[in-house]
């Protein structure tokens, strides 16, 4: 059996970028032209974007914006069902959730950070929890499989549908760990 996945232009939409959707050659006969999309730098991740594609770019500058200054080579946030159709050497990070990847709230933020940087996930959380939704949050983790990276930073003690870890950092040593990332003042 093979599983194929396509992408077409719908009737009526605006012409895809040159350079970044390219036609893939059709059978005879076929009236829709399939496009593979390529990503080779960050500008050509923000063009697809705005074409509605479900990949967007998780940057220094967003996880900076949500109070946690880091620096980190920007990562493309990619649905796992438009994997087949994008090419890119560009870090990735593949998510189940189709809409996630689309349009991004704050909570997915903290989802993909925890690839990058479990503690940093943390630090996100923490911060700007009184504005996160920890229901949609917790959905997230669940429905990406990360629950055992939210459980090493223990999220558990704030998200109590994430299973408690064994492998989970000591309270104390998560406490000196925050404190050395502690905002700013």
């Amino acid at each position: 059996m093979r599983v194929e996945v396509a992408a077409h232009r719908e009737e009526g939409e605006h012409s895809l970028p040159r350079g970044i959707a390219v036609p893939v050659a059709t059978p005879n006969h076929r009236p829709k032209t399939e496009y593979r999309f390529v990503a080779r730098s960050e500008n050509d991740v923000d063009r697809l974007q705005r074409h509605r594609l479900p990949l967007h770019l998780l940057t220094s500058e967003r996880v900076s914006n949500l109070g946690y200054p880091v620096r980190f080579p920007a990562q493309v946030v990619v649905a796992r069902s438009f994997l087949p159709l994008l090419e890119t050497g560009l870090p990735s990070i593949l998510f189940s959730s189709t809409a996630a990847a689309m349009a991004p709230r704050d909570e997915d933020a903290v989802v993909a950070m925890l690839h990058v940087d479990m503690l940093g996930a943390r630090v996100l959380w923490d911060r700007n929890r009184a504005r996160m939704d920890a229901t949609y949050l917790l959905r997230r983790i669940l429905e990406e499989e990360v629950e055992r990276r939210a459980a090493f930073v223990r999220f558990s003690d704030s998200l109590p549908g994430i299973p408690p870890s064994p492998d989970a950092l000591d309270p104390d040593r998560l406490a000196r760990k925050l404190e050395k990332h502690r905002a700013p003042r």
